[in-house]
């Protein structure tokens, strides 16, 4: 029996144009488009191989009645949930970019949609599946490490104020409004992955330096935000995510009980060290270095070539391989939602005095009932109002660094 190839449709054509080469590389095909802007739909016409076979659309809602089978979601960071929801309501399995929900209310509402409606949800985070990465989880998994005591996961992207304003533009844009301690999943979800921890509990700090955020829009004056977290198994994990300090790279490391292991954030090589009575016994030297190696040599030659050093495929390909086996994907709502609690209750941490917090488990209906009015969010609404300031310390941008972006935004048109 051939099975027929699973109907995606796309909503976003900025982020969203660089998985349709993955998706069709994992057996899939992209039949529906949903983007507003016109110049970016010539844009996508025109770059991307087949595509007079896509339908596109510029409303959401005639978007969701074609007839395909999933929806990736890669609009604005602050709006996934209300498209998922919607999407799932309509029959579509989704995948959602970025962060899972921006409120505790969000993510009690896409839990029960996800088990009301009996559709696979799974979060397209994809730096789990870059090459190191999958080759730490690989070590870790084969348990000549031990158990994880410690782990950490940085995420650290510094930008001068032209690619600040490249991209969040708009005065309104979420990237001015969103706290150093919500885009984390970079930073927390490989560790986790690897060692199959989840969050219990969270405490956070920020470090403040306005400077950073000169000549930009941004109503954060940090300069990153510092997450501890409690782990299932008693371990823990400190991460910090989109930190605009210097040097750049991602950072990933894991302290076990009988040996250790990191990847350079320069080289992508893997350093493993072992204590002189724990090294294993096909192990050559307590400290070494090591090349890594994808999963799937043949499958690995097409990730190269793709975007976030492979993870954007890998983690499209195991989506279309869970729904065609009709399983659910590692990363799961209930994942999801952990990791966007640890986002936002880590803030509250923040704003609190440091205060450390309880992630709820939203499987449970007891947890879901203490956040499901909870809706308080850093991002504007319709009114401009915020519930909660995004800085550790009181911070706006001047009429200067205003007039300094919004200079930038009419230049590049």
């Amino acid at each position: 029996m051939i099975m027929a190839k699973l109907r995606f449709g796309i909503i976003g054509g900025g982020r969203g144009a660089s998985f349709v080469s993955s998706l069709r590389a994992s057996g899939a095909e992209v039949v529906a488009y949903c983007e507003k802007n016109e110049k970016t739909v010539a844009r996508l016409k025109r770059e991307l191989p087949d595509m007079d076979k896509v339908t596109f659309y510029s409303d959401y809602d005639e978007f969701l009645k074609h007839d395909m089978d999933a929806v990736i979601l890669a609009n604005y960071f602050s709006e996934h949930t209300p498209y998922a929801i919607k999407a799932m309501r309509a029959g579509k399995h989704v995948l959602s970019e970025t962060t899972s929900n921006v409120t505790m209310a969000e993510g009690v509402e896409l839990v029960r949609a996800v088990e009301e409606t009996g559709k696979i949800y799974g979060l397209l985070e994809n730096y789990p599946y870059t090459k190191p990465n999958l080759a730490m989880e690989k070590l870790y998994k084969s348990g000549k490490l031990g158990k994880i005591v410690y782990g950490e996961g940085e995420y650290v992207h510094p930008m001068s104020s032209d690619e600040q304003n490249r991209y969040a533009t708009g005065v309104m844009h979420w990237r001015n409004w969103t706290p150093r301690t919500y885009y984390t999943t970079h930073a927390l979800a490989p560790i986790m992955k690897m060692t199959d921890c989840m969050p219990k509990r969270v405490t956070a700090m920020a470090a403040f330096a306005p400077e950073v955020a000169k000549d930009t829009a941004l109503n954060t004056g940090d300069a990153a935000a510092i997450i501890m977290i409690q782990t299932d198994n008693d371990a823990v994990f400190r991460v910090n995510g989109w930190s605009i300090f210097f040097p750049h790279g991602s950072h990933y490391r894991l302290c076990c009980t009988k040996g250790g292991a990191e990847i350079s954030p320069t080289t992508g090589k893997m350093r493993v060290s072992y204590g002189k009575l724990t090294k294993p016994a096909d192990v050559e030297q307590c400290e070494a270095e090591y090349d890594c190696e994808w999963p799937d040599k043949e499958l690995g030659e097409y990730a190269d070539r793709t975007g976030h050093d492979g993870g954007d495929f890998w983690v499209i390909h195991e989506f279309v391989k869970a729904l065609e086996k009709g399983e659910t994907p590692y990363w799961n709502v209930y994942r999801a939602t952990a990791m966007a609690s640890v986002a936002i209750l880590a803030w509250r941490s923040v704003l609190n005095g440091n205060c450390a917090y309880d992630i709820p488990d939203f499987s449970k209906e007891e947890d879901r009932k203490l956040y499901e009015n909870d809706n308080v969010s850093p991002y504007p609404r319709e009114n401009g109002k915020v519930d909660f300031r995004c800085s550790s310390i009181p911070y706006a941008p001047t009429a200067d660094d205003i007039a300094a972006a919004e200079k930038y935004w009419k230049e590049h048109q």
